[in-house]
């Protein structure tokens, strides 16, 4: 019995679905310097854009409202876009802080590759995380001011 439960959790750690998603997460400071913005949203609408030949999904683009910013883009965002297993689940209605890369192959990127994150203020996990990018971005605002 003891063999096959250990045979179990073997193949469990090493199926196809525990590689879907493979990145090196960053830290906060890594994440702000690799971003051209950071921005608590709110999902307001959510468009799937499929693959013309197939119908597979291409990906998603979420239109949403800014509820904090800690870093601005020079340039307006309007849309944010994500897409593979280590796109951002997004889902109107709900909040995310979203790191938005300098540079991607998709314009307004953003993946849990990039320090993003779906916010629950109820969990004190993402309540954490959240505190840890208010605090970075005043202290940064801070030296930037002296």
């Amino acid at each position: 019995m003891n063999k096959l439960l250990l045979i179990f959790f073997v193949l469990l750690l090493y199926s196809p679905t525990s590689f879907s998603c493979s990145c090196k997460l960053k830290s906060v400071a890594e994440s702000f310097s690799d971003s051209k913005a950071v921005l608590l949203i709110e999902v307001q609408k959510l468009e799937v854009f499929r693959n013309a030949d197939d119908g597979t999904i291409k990906y998603l683009e979420a239109k949403f409202k800014t509820v904090e910013s800690f870093m601005e883009a020079e340039d307006d965002i309007n849309v944010l876009r994500t897409y593979s297993n280590c796109g951002l689940e997004l889902y109107p209605s709900q909040k995310y802080l979203v790191y938005v890369p300098k540079e991607s192959t998709v314009k307004n990127y953003v993946s849990r590759c990039h320090g993003s994150f779906k916010y629950l203020p109820q969990v004190e996990y993402t309540r954490a995380k959240l505190d840890a990018v208010r605090k970075f971005a005043h202290n940064k605002s801070m030296k930037k001011g002296t």
